[in-house]
């Protein structure tokens, strides 16, 4: 069984860094004084890098100088020079460094399993035991000699590269920076979904939330290649699967779901169902949802798939609290949905339902304040857009077969509004250009 520290790699890193002072800057790079198991040999690290930091020189006199005694009372210059003394190469240095910094990791494993125990004899649900756990160990991760906190020089130099990235893309033609939506004009707004962006789907019944949201899946899926998990509490995974066969086969739902489109759209059928077939998209129906369990089946998913680069939740009042009034809940969810998308580092769609304010006033069009339950949904959210359709409030409407998305709040751009034609049939947003707004002429995107 392995010791979980190492007296010996410890005192090889001293020792080095004593005899030769310029290692100090590359062992300090790879070591923080808390991975060190002795206390004694945290402390004189410590002080090393104290000197080292002001400019003084590094050795048993300086240290001696600067500090007499250790915490525990052990003389600072006979144990330094002990030290140096019991060390006859430092070709190994950064061998025992890694040594050093592995022993540490196995400690905190040995911690976290010791909290992980604590957490099973808990009196609470067994999804808050597993999303604990998963915490616990996912904590492990942060736990390296990284700091907090960086100067803002060394942002800059990072930025740089950012920088450079956006030209190079923008001199190809490229635009976006994060994942497509498969609305062109969609996408000039938001610039891509990125990484730890909260999306916010709203809207009243029947406009059409979810299909916007599967069809931006299957777009981020079939044509980017990108692995998506879906959540849903609303439909099962037969009515999502019958949603996508006819968003991308461009076939009647009705007919999917009477079996005639088996005779008449064979073809069609055939075609999305070969192209759903390999598409990274995982689905996840169970119908009674906590926030912790939405996030331990995400980061299980994200395991198993290699990363994810999209999530979509439908919806988030189905969605189930801890009973502290559904607004506490609503508040406490959204920000625990923030924190998956930046935890697994990819945009999470939210689709969410509004209160009836809209339907009260002349234009039904919503707006931020139509978010129901909570205003911690507009706070917390990057991007938030509802899907307004006239037809459904005016029959008559010239507007007929045409949808209107409405970015109200856009962290990293601008706000306004994307028409797109919408086949209700057939389960499916599709681009709308403006010159085509009167003829309703459309272009199929899958």
């Amino acid at each position: 069984m392995m010791e979980l520290k190492s007296l010996e790699a410890e005192h090889g890193v001293l020792g080095a860094m004593l005899k030769q002072p310029h290692l100090i800057d590359v062992l300090s790079e790879e070591l923080s004084a808390d991975a060190f198991a002795w206390e004694d040999n945290a402390e004189l690290f410590r002080l090393m890098l104290e000197l080292h930091a002001d400019g003084q020189p590094v050795d048993v006199v300086t240290l001696n100088d600067r500090r007499s005694a250790l915490s525990s009372g052990v003389r600072v210059m006979a144990y330094a020079a002990e030290i140096q003394s019991n060390t006859p190469s430092v070709a190994n240095a950064k061998v025992y460094a890694k040594i050093i910094r592995e022993r540490a990791v196995c400690r905190l494993m040995s911690a976290a399993a010791a909290r992980i125990n604590e957490v099973a004899h808990e009196q609470s649900g067994v999804e808050d035991k597993i999303s604990q756990a998963q915490s616990i160990i996912l904590g492990l991760d942060s736990s390296g000699s990284d700091g907090e906190c960086q100067m803002i020089g060394d942002i800059l130099s990072e930025h740089i590269e950012v920088l450079q990235q956006r030209l190079d893309r923008f001199e190809n033609g490229i635009i976006m920076d994060g994942l497509g939506s498969g609305l062109p004009d969609l996408d000039g707004y938001t610039q891509g979904m990125k990484p730890g962006q909260m999306i916010v789907v709203a809207g009243r019944p029947a406009m059409g939330k979810t299909t916007l949201a599967m069809n931006i899946a299957a777009d981020v899926a079939i044509n980017q290649h990108k692995p998506v998990l879906v959540i849903s509490l609303e439909m099962s995974k037969t009515q999502l699967m019958d949603r996508l066969l006819a968003a991308v086969g461009g076939i009647p739902l009705p007919s999917l779901k009477t079996g005639v489109c088996s005779s008449d759209n064979s073809s069609e059928l055939a075609m999305a169902a070969l192209r759903l077939r390999d598409a990274p998209i995982a689905v996840s129906d169970v119908p009674v949802m906590t926030m912790p369990r939405i996030r331990s089946i995400a980061r299980r998913q994200s395991h198993r798939m290699g990363g994810l680069s999209l999530v979509v939740i439908d919806y988030l009042g189905l969605v189930e609290g801890d009973g502290n009034g559904r607004t506490e809940d609503v508040t406490a969810m959204s920000r625990q949905i923030k924190l998956l998308a930046r935890e697994l580092d990819c945009p999470v769609i939210v689709l969410s339902q509004l209160n009836r304010s809209c339907e009260s006033r002349p234009d039904k069009r919503p707006v931020l304040s139509d978010l129901r339950e909570s205003g911690a949904i507009e706070q917390d959210a990057d991007i938030v857009m509802f899907v307004y359709r006239d037809e459904v409030y005016h029959p008559n409407t010239m507007d007929k077969g045409i949808a209107e998305i409405l970015i109200r709040k856009n962290r990293d751009g601008e706000i306004g509004m994307v028409p797109a034609a919408f086949q209700g049939n057939r389960s499916r947003f599709l681009p709308l250009a403006s010159h085509a707004r009167a003829s309703n002429v459309v272009s199929v995107n899958f």
